[in-house]
């Protein structure tokens, strides 16, 4: 579902997971890009998600979920098989341990998942 819509020349398209919306709100307010809301990891809407990337500028894709980094990877690959693309997973890291675990939000920024980690990774990718 399309939260915000960016332009035609946008600079991409970027997918809040379950309860990562407002965050992925906020990151983004300030770059031209569409925001998509998925309630749900599975079933995943690829022919949704081909479409706004069409309708975008630029054929690049960050997702970003609440568990496991690159989760729902292969569901992006799969529904831009068509065309060219660029994807960036966001979420619990793979190569961060976290031993002194504290509360969720010291767990989110940890891994990047606060609105801060979240806003340099979408202005790293979509202004690359």
């Amino acid at each position: 579902m399309t939260v915000r819509s960016g332009s035609a020349r946008s600079s991409g398209v970027a997918v809040a997971v379950g309860p990562m919306l407002d965050r992925v709100l906020a990151a983004t307010e300030d770059l031209d890009v569409t925001v998509a809301y998925a309630a749900t990891v599975r079933p995943f809407d690829r022919a949704g998600l081909n479409r706004l990337v069409a309708a975008a500028g630029r054929a690049d894709v960050l997702v970003v979920e609440p568990y496991l980094e690159g989760t729902s990877a292969h569901e992006i690959a799969a529904a831009l098989d068509d065309r060219r693309h660029r994807q960036r997973s966001l979420g619990v890291s793979r190569a961060t341990e976290v031993r002194g675990y504290g509360t969720p939000a010291d767990h989110d920024r940890a891994h990047g998942l606060d609105t801060e980690g979240i806003a340099k990774a979408a202005r790293d990718f979509f202004l690359a």
